[in-house]
Formats: C-alpha cells, sequence, structure tokens
C-alpha cells in the first residue's frame, strides 16, 4: 500500500505549491518503480528526495557516504536509465509496426502470419528489455 500524504516538518501547513514537472516517460518510471520499492506514493518520493538532497543528507560522495551514491553507481544509473530511453524507442517502433499491419488488415490486406509474427516477436524481445532495464533500476535506486 502506497502512502497518500507525507508528514510536514514540525506540524508545518501547506502555504505554497510548485507547478508541475514534464517528465519524459522513462523519467517517471525510474520515479515510479524507486517509489513503489519504498511503498510511497510518487509525489511522496519526489519530494523527501528533493528536500533530502537540499538538504545535504544525499549527495554523490567520493565514498560511500551514509546515505550518498559513489560516483559508480550515479554512472550506472545514468546508463540503465540510456539503455531505458533506447528500449522505450524500440517498444515504439514495435507499436508503429502492429499499427501499420492492423492498418493494412483494415483496408482489405491481410498480414502474413509470418510479419505478424515477426511484429509480435520484436514486441515480445523489446518488452523483455524493457523489463530486465526497470529491474536494474530499482535494484540500483533501491538495492534490497
Amino acid at each position: 500500500m502506497t502512502t497518500r500524504r507525507r508528514g510536514r516538518l514540525d506540524g508545518e501547513t501547506r502555504t505554497e505549491r510548485t507547478a508541475p514537472i514534464d517528465w519524459a516517460p522513462s523519467e517517471l518510471l525510474v520515479i515510479e518503480t524507486a517509489a513503489a520499492a519504498r511503498g510511497q506514493s510518487p509525489t511522496t518520493f519526489i519530494a523527501q528526495a528533493a528536500l533530502a538532497v537540499a538538504s545535504g543528507r544525499y549527495r554523490v560522495t567520493e565514498g560511500r557516504g551514509t546515505a550518498g551514491l559513489t560516483p559508480e553507481q550515479v554512472t550506472l544509473i545514468r546508463q540503465a536509465v540510456d539503455e531505458q530511453t533506447r528500449v522505450r524507442r524500440l517498444l515504439a517502433s514495435a507499436a508503429g509496426s502492429l499499427n501499420q499491419l492492423a492498418a493494412g488488415s483494415n483496408s482489405g490486406v491481410t498480414p502474413t502470419t509470418q510479419a505478424l509474427h515477426a511484429a509480435l516477436n520484436y514486441l515480445r524481445t523489446q518488452l523483455s528489455r524493457h523489463n530486465r532495464v526497470t529491474n536494474l533500476l530499482a535494484d540500483l535506486i533501491a538495492p534490497k
């Protein structure tokens, strides 16, 4: 179960809101995965992470600090996010291929069984890659 709201510091009440943040799908997935791993809503996770970074509790450190990430960990996370972006593009390509086959079918041109199997196999491959990268990100961000 995820937490709906985070507690206020020293009983403060909310007086100001910040504008919405536009996230790339791969960025939002990283945040949602990390939040879910902690049993938090994405909004609570973002608020707590931002406050932790702003207050200096979390930061990139030379060695492993009490709550920081090593430069190697940051590099691995960035590489995984880059891979997630590539996989997202390939998933969009797979969806485009299936849409073209569906459009052809709707206009009376029946796709071959071979074309359907190839498109579905490509989609399955990219979904599998997506799952692997998502799990890697979850492990890097919130190791068990």
